[in-house]
């Protein structure tokens, strides 16, 4: 007997459904947000680890939270696990120890790596100065133990602190995290092998080096794919995105997706919902789902991006719309339609009259 189908049945994302609210332009509650370098909510962890939240949640409606982290030689997170939240590093400069899963290894510059919810994982920064990493968590929530635990950012660094791990679980619960003990207490099994939580198992964490990923183009823009939706239990996408110069992304809106930009190198021209914003490096840009916009170089230098697109499952549209690579020749035209013509089966709506190029 065929399953009747159910009010939360007729939720799920079908080609049928999944541009209902773009369509039917449903009311935008949040407008998009530039964060200009050494902006937002900064605190002191620890005494000496200055965190600057670029997203909150109230800021993406609770979808997921972004801060940097600028952690001193010889400091980082214990051991913890999450219960509910998946987090992913980008390590921007520096060089830092990882333990995660079945991972033990030394990462450098411009390495990616995610831990699944229930996977313990630590790190800490085996360099000389102060490592550089942006980190992010979805669903977000998490940023608020940061924010009640540290110090504000407005006030001088202090000497390097502790907490104990039992005085440090007794304000996690409502965050969704665990802090681990090491020996006797803590997760080991008898062969020495970490355990994951229930809902950890049967997945590991992510680890993609420098030069990995799975590369798509499309006029003047490289995608580069660092973590899928297959990888992340489809809670978010992270992708590198180069823009060659005068080369860009047209204006568009996502029916679902809500996204955040992170600019690693150089200049871009970012409109997000009519404004028109100058994002240079180090500078976030918050998209909330159904908001139009548009990025682009307008230099002769290229520009790199850290994109985080949440949910999961936008590098399908990249693989449907774009090319492996740029090839012999240039064809931005076809690009462009191949980008609206794919659109609509993945919720994204590409403007008919853009043509991708600097105005």
């Amino acid at each position: 007997m065929a399953k009747a189908r159910t009010p939360q049945n007729l939720n799920t994302r079908t080609p049928q459904n999944f541009n209902r609210p773009i369509q039917r332009d449903a009311p935008l509650l949040r407008r998009g947000k530039l964060v200009k370098p050494g902006e937002g909510v900064s605190i002191w962890w620890m005494g000496d680890d200055r965190i600057t939240f670029a997203a909150v949640s109230e800021d993406t409606g609770s979808e997921y939270a972004f801060w940097l982290d600028y952690p001193p030689p010889g400091t980082g997170p214990p051991r913890h696990v999450h219960s509910r939240e998946e987090e992913g590093f980008f390590l921007l400069h520096g060089n830092l120890e990882l333990k995660a899963g079945g991972i033990h290894t030394t990462v450098g510059d411009g390495t990616f790596f995610a831990a699944p919810r229930g996977i313990p994982h630590e790190w800490r920064n085996i360099g000389e100065n102060n490592a550089e990493l942006i980190t992010f968590t979805t669903p977000g929530g998490n940023e608020g133990f940061f924010l009640e635990l540290g110090a504000p950012g407005d006030e001088p660094p202090r000497e390097h602190g502790t907490m104990p791990v039992k005085e440090i679980n007794a304000r996690t619960p409502r965050y969704g995290v665990t802090y681990l003990e090491s020996g006797p207490n803590g997760p080991d099994g008898p062969d020495g092998r970490e355990r994951p939580l229930p809902i950890g198992e049967g997945r590991g964490p992510t680890l993609v080096l420098p030069d990995e990923g799975d590369r798509r183009y499309a006029a003047g823009a490289m995608y580069n794919i660092k973590a899928a939706g297959l990888a992340t239990a489809d809670a978010y996408t992270v992708t590198e995105i180069t823009l060659e110069p005068g080369g860009g992304m047209p204006a568009h809106r996502h029916a679902r997706y809500e996204e955040a930009f992170y600019v690693l190198e150089g200049t871009a021209a970012v409109l997000v919902d009519g404004e028109e914003y100058e994002a240079s490096a180090g500078a976030a840009v918050l998209v909330p789902w159904g908001v139009r916009h548009r990025v682009r170089s307008r230099s002769d230098r290229s520009v790199r991006l850290f994109n985080l697109t949440v949910p999961g499952g936008i590098e399908e549209y990249y693989r449907a719309a774009c090319r492996p690579s740029p090839g012999p020749g240039s064809d931005p035209d076809g690009d462009l339609n191949r980008l609206r013509a794919a659109g609509s089966r993945f919720g994204i709506e590409v403007d008919s009259d853009d043509q991708g190029m600097p105005a």
